[in-house]
């Protein structure tokens, strides 16, 4: 009887230190905000079709777009959680914001460029939903 009750102790013991360890080094998403990713955003349209990688997606929102504050905490979710794709943002506060060549015409839009050409396009708190499980 005394040997189940230390291994029910030891047991009880390391779970409360494995919750304790894991609660206090996990970063959320709801930690962070657009300008925590200052690397990421695009000030001049005309490189938005022009950044270094081959591959890589950019995020256009408006900061009084209510779709973009729909979908703001999956899109910070995957921005902070995105190991193998580039994701770039841009701050859509006027047409000058946007690259024409890109197509986009509202917020929130999400485009993928390949080889300076735009391969993806989706647009709309929906389409976004969508394609944010696909960015990883």
């Amino acid at each position: 009887m005394k040997k189940v009750f230390k291994l029910f102790l030891i047991l009880a013991f390391s779970l409360i230190i494995y919750g304790c360890d894991k609660a206090t080094t996990t970063i959320s998403y709801l930690d962070v905000d657009y300008s925590d990713f200052v690397g990421q955003f695009i000030e001049d349209a005309e490189e938005q079709l022009n950044m270094p990688e081959n591959d890589y997606y950019i995020y256009y929102y408006g900061p009084d777009c209510y779709a973009c504050e729909t979908v703001k905490s999956e899109v910070l979710d995957t921005l902070y959680r995105a190991k193998n794709a580039k994701v770039y943002l841009v701050t859509v506060t006027s047409s000058l914001d946007i690259n024409p060549s890109s197509g986009v015409k509202g917020t929130p839009t999400i485009i993928r460029v390949t080889d300076n050409q735009v391969s993806e396009f989706h647009e709309g708190s929906t389409a976004i939903k969508n394609i944010l499980n696909e960015i990883n």
